[in-house]
């Protein structure tokens, strides 16, 4: 991010955040000419946190991160339920390892810049 929080030219770590930033933000199906871009947890904001779900997220993101986002070096995703019901903790493991807790309320408000810090 740049220093008025907008995008900055980067490399690195730096250039593969502003790209998951933009992965969670985007909902699949929503870019017109290009439905295969996007998130899956916008298919789950309403479900409940079952095993079943979290299996479905951990397939779905990684096949999504693969495809996407080929610099992360993607190995695997792994989906737990948090703390609150509305939450899931995201272990994306590659190159780098990113911990994410995303809620809810974060992917309905789009405030997605809170869960990067």
């Amino acid at each position: 991010m740049g220093v008025n929080r907008d995008w900055a030219r980067v490399t690195g770590n730096e250039a593969i955040l502003q790209k998951l930033i933009l992965y969670f933000g985007i909902p699949k199906g929503e870019l017109l000419n290009d439905p295969g871009i996007g998130c899956c947890l916008h298919n789950y904001v309403f479900d409940k946190v079952t095993d079943t779900t979290l299996v479905n997220i951990m397939n779905e993101m990684e096949y999504e991160l693969k495809v996407q986002i080929p610099e992360l070096g993607l190995n695997r995703v792994v989906a737990t339920a948090a703390e609150t019901s509305d939450a899931v903790k995201l272990q994306i493991i590659g190159y780098s390892t990113w911990l994410l807790t995303v809620s809810r309320s974060d992917l309905l408000d789009l405030n997605l810049l809170d869960v990067f810090g």
